[in-house]
């Protein structure tokens, strides 16, 4: 729960820590869900194209008519994630200090029009410098759109809300190849390639301007809810014990970030997932153009690539929720490996084999589930203002790392193999099971060590119930004896 601690809701007299009728969080959850989740489900299909429409752009002549050469393409695709690397940290101080949403929604609707614009560019540096600049824009997304979630919804829910807008990935992938299809037969006077630019970004734009008006990031500013709602949206948060929101700056929360080997688990998986989705973001249209497709039918198979992500993200989701103990690790690694699979067949299967290649790439579309779980990972294992705003951004700092190598491992002149690129891919992808099996060993052995600090410690509380009295105070999850960490 991330609410200012200084809000009459949560001190109101008789309710602090009142009982939570069943039914009736049913109900306010319903609610949340039709007024929080549209809004987080398409922006993030919304950022993913703005970002991804390079890709497509890609199959229909992008680079001879910027006349790029050499490692050009893989600096466009990279130089993104430089914007995002630079701005990721001012960008997240700025959501603790500032309305998420608002935040979020303003910057969304300058990225639209940042969007529009490379439909207009004629050569390398003009692209870049926007590229740049797009990737600067959208550093608040992705974080935003966990504080929200997190804002919103309890540790055990989480996963599930995070698996509804990771779907729209995937609605991303799809709706993208559609579009870029559909925009490929304009027979206007610019090249197809900067409509699909022009048209997106317009879209993006108008979205954001409706967001900046519409979305509560927190219940304190639901014009929806009533006040007994606000009451029961905060109370029901308690146990998620990870505070409330509190716009001073802690140098010794900053601290402990720097020193918990959870932040740096979160680099890492980071850096792998990323290298991943760098290459693929970038170079998929283009491998799959490298079967032998023409570029009208390769933005055609685009369409259920994406599905699979949609039905990969929610399926795990719902997996891990029925499992005992919510096992987010195990699940995380079984996604993982037909991904792994699919990358072995595309290394080894000859080019004549079309069906078999195309296979084989769709099955690495099941690797976004496991990333949808690491940013749950977040959310859940993280408490405290400033340390959940510090590990947010080093954990998309790393993120950006991993999109600015992943292009760089495809060649040019490796065309249309690209043996370095599907071997970055498989280290990547071995790596990540290496971390997900190390990090729940770990966790393991965080809960059993927070068991026997709870076992041994006085009882401080005074009355109220166990671990009332940490529930919403700006403590770290190290510091509070009453946290669990999920895994």
């Amino acid at each position: 729960m991330v609410l200012d601690e200084k809000s009459d809701v949560i001190h109101a007299e008789g309710e602090f820590s009142a009982a939570v009728d069943p039914a009736e969080e049913r109900r306010l959850v319903r609610k949340i869900d039709r007024m929080v989740m549209p809004f987080i489900c398409i922006t993030y299909l919304v950022t993913y194209l703005d970002k991804a429409t390079i890709g497509y752009a890609a199959v229909f002549n992008l680079q001879s008519d910027l006349h790029l050469v050499g490692t050009q393409f893989s600096w466009l695709g990279s130089i993104f994630y430089f914007g995002y690397l630079v701005f990721e940290y001012p960008s997240s101080f700025a959501m603790q200090k500032l309305s998420v949403s608002k935040w979020m929604s303003a910057n969304l609707f300058i990225w639209g029009g940042i969007t529009m614009a490379l439909g207009g560019c004629n050569d390398f540096p003009s692209f870049a410098a926007l590229r740049f600049i797009l990737g600067a824009l959208e550093s608040c997304s992705t974080p935003a759109f966990l504080l929200i979630t997190a804002m919103w919804y309890k540790t055990e829910e989480q996963p599930v809300r995070i698996g509804y807008w990771s779907t729209f990935l995937g609605l991303a992938n799809a709706t993208g190849g559609l579009l870029a299809y559909g925009i490929g037969h304009i027979q206007g006077s610019l090249q197809s390639w900067r409509y699909q630019f022009i048209i997106i970004g317009a879209a993006s734009s108008a979205w954001g301007l409706f967001m900046f008006f519409t979305l509560a990031e927190n219940a304190l500013s639901a014009r929806w809810l009533s006040d007994k709602e606000k009451r029961l949206a905060v109370e029901r948060l308690r146990e998620n014990h990870t505070g409330l929101k509190n716009t001073k700056i802690k140098p010794e929360q900053l601290l402990e970030t720097a020193l918990d080997p959870k932040t740096w688990f979160f680099i890492l998986f980071g850096l792998s997932t990323q290298v991943v989705n760098g290459a693929v973001s970038n170079f998929g249209s283009l491998i799959v153009q490298g079967f032998g497709f023409s570029s009208l039918n390769t933005t055609l198979l685009q369409v259920p690539y994406g599905f699979i992500i949609l039905f990969s993200n929610l399926s795990a989701m719902y997996l891990q929720k029925w499992l005992p103990g919510q096992r987010r690790c195990a699940v995380a690694v079984l996604y993982v490996l037909p991904a792994l699979a699919g990358t072995v067949g595309i290394h080894v299967l000859p080019r004549s084999n079309r069906g078999g290649l195309l296979t084989c790439y769709y099955l690495t579309a099941c690797y976004t589930a496991s990333f949808a779980m690491i940013m749950s990972f977040i959310t859940a294992n993280t408490a405290g203002s400033t340390k959940r705003s510090a590990t947010n951004a080093a954990f998309f700092i790393s993120y950006c790392v991993g999109n600015i190598i992943g292009p760089f491992a495809f060649k040019s002149d490796e065309a249309p193999v690209y043996t370095s690129g599907i071997i970055a891919i498989l280290v990547a992808y071995c790596v990540e099971i290496g971390l997900l099996i190390s990090f729940a060993i770990y966790i393991i052995w965080l809960n059993r060590a927070k068991e026997a600090e709870r076992t041994a410690m006085q009882d401080a509380s005074r009355g109220e119930p166990e671990g009332v009295l940490d529930a919403f105070g700006d403590k770290t999850d190290k510091q509070n004896p009453y946290f669990r960490y999920v895994y």
